[in-house]
């Protein structure tokens, strides 16, 4: 089973942080095909690219049949 909890990704744009994912949580069973749709901008391949492991989230935990897959330093 793929586990999100409270997953967050921001980039610094300026002064000022432009969180692209915010508290996202979701459990996708084994064997189950999930489709994420939205408008251009909403973060779905950031989320995509975040569960992958391409992208770092800037908090929250990813785990995989219960261990945690989380890059090292994500608070």
């Amino acid at each position: 089973m793929l586990e999100l909890k409270h997953i967050s990704y921001a980039v610094r744009e300026g002064d000022s942080e432009l969180g692209i994912l915010n508290d996202i949580s979701l459990n996708i069973d084994d064997h189950r095909l999930v489709v994420f749709t939205g408008p251009n901008g909403g973060g779905k391949t950031t989320l995509a690219k975040t569960i992958m492991g391409l992208a770092v989230p800037t908090g929250g935990q990813i785990l995989w049949n219960g261990e945690d897959v989380t890059a090292p330093g994500v608070r």
